[in-house]
């Protein structure tokens, strides 16, 4: 039971990377529903649950699953007579350091990327939320709340996502209308 309490969050990171409201959601409501007002409504309330998911997951990842790691990496250096092998070859160095540092960017408040957005404060977060020209921009916002712990963060982060949902909707009628007209064309 505890193996499953420890590695839930991955299997929820999982759920909420397949079930995303851009790409698969939200073409999939939009053929169901056909007031937009509606449509509207249902996408954020899911835009904002799928960001408030993330921000739990990446809270959880950093502050209690990161430094678990580091636990265990202390537990294999104080047990050197069973690891003397794997330690002397580097491969538990090798994979510790290699994780640390995939996530160091994310975790640094010295990185560039936290000082502009520092400096952008609450409007920065509404940008974040609704940029529509750099993928990740969410999960840039997202992972600056969760690593800091500034839940204030969220609440513009989730008035920038709404404002990206009319994109996204937006975006979807049109690829929708292409397709519809191409239909049209060639099998009228």
């Amino acid at each position: 039971m505890k193996k499953w309490r420890d590695t839930w969050p991955f299997l929820g990171a999982v759920v909420l990377a397949i079930l995303n409201v851009d790409w698969v959601l939200a073409p999939l409501i939009r053929s169901f529903v056909d007031s937009m007002l509606l449509l509207f409504v249902i996408l954020v309330i899911l835009a904002n649950a799928e960001l408030l998911g993330w921000f739990h997951f990446w809270r959880w990842f950093f502050t209690s699953f990161i430094p678990r790691r580091h636990e265990i990496r202390e537990t294999v250096e104080f047990a050197k007579e069973i690891g003397t092998e794997l330690k002397q070859k580097g491969y538990i160095d090798r994979v510790v350091d290699h994780f640390e540092s995939t996530f160091r960017w994310a975790t640094n408040p010295n990185q560039w990327l936290f000082r502009v957005i520092k400096t952008g404060g609450h409007f920065g977060m509404v940008f974040l939320g609704f940029e529509p020209f750099v993928a990740g921009g969410r999960l840039v916002g997202v992972l600056f709340c969760a690593t800091t712990g500034w839940k204030a963060g969220i609440y513009p982060l989730c008035v920038g996502n709404a404002i990206h949902i009319l994109v996204v909707i937006g975006s979807w009628e049109i690829i929708f209308y292409i397709g519809h007209s191409l239909k049209q064309m060639l099998f009228s």
